[in-house]
């Protein structure tokens, strides 16, 4: 009876699925034809994950509103260049990485974090957002609070505070991530065990 109410519940969740992909496949195909109503179902749908990488990656509120805002209106100017089959989420992505990353290329070099975005006890990580494959590093960062970790996160290069960024907090495969960085898999994982080894040395000395 459980595994049949298992496959049941599993069966259900998948059909959820393949409806919100549907939706957003005909948002997209709207949204390619000049539609602004579907591309705001699109902007509602990602505009959380998009902003949430912002501010992890610009450390400022503020900048990572107006930045969130910059990377939708990009993306709806570029709409009519969308290839029809090609995965949304990955172009998405794409556009908010290479827009940060500019952004942070423009800064001075040195750059003070504002106050009110030193600390931000209502989001705390939770072990869901950290799921990688089982390593002591991971189990580190894992155990300690918000706070530290995103100050040592500012201590990684951006190639790999972005690739955490996109593994642990956007949940994303490394073939995933290979793809909206255009980079070879291999770099991908090199960046990340890297950026772990670091995260670890630097949660442990604090």
């Amino acid at each position: 009876m459980a595994t049949a109410e298992h496959t049941i519940t599993g069966e259900t969740m998948a059909t959820a699925g393949n409806m919100e992909q549907t939706r957003e496949a005909a948002w997209v195909e709207a949204s390619r034809r000049g539609d602004s109503r579907a591309f705001n179902h699109l902007v509602l749908r990602w505009e959380k994950p998009i902003f949430g990488l912002a501010w992890r990656m610009l450390r400022s509120r503020a900048e990572a509103e107006e930045a969130t805002q910059e990377i939708f209106l990009s993306a709806y100017k570029a709409m009519h260049r969308f290839r029809q089959g090609a995965r949304f989420s990955t172009w998405l992505y794409r556009i908010a990485t290479n827009h940060c990353i500019s952004r942070l290329r423009r800064r001075p070099a040195i750059f003070q974090v504002p106050i009110a975005d030193q600390v931000d006890e209502d989001e705390t990580v939770k072990p869901a957002q950290l799921q990688v494959s089982p390593t002591h590093e991971a189990d580190l960062i894992r155990a300690d609070t918000r706070r530290e970790v995103v100050a040592a996160l500012t201590g990684l290069n951006e190639e790999q505070r972005l690739v955490v960024e996109l593994k642990f907090y956007q949940e994303l495969t490394f073939e995933g991530i290979a793809e909206i960085l255009e980079i070879p898999t291999s770099t991908v994982k090199s960046r990340f065990y890297t950026a772990l080894g670091q995260l670890k040395s630097s949660l442990t000395e604090n």
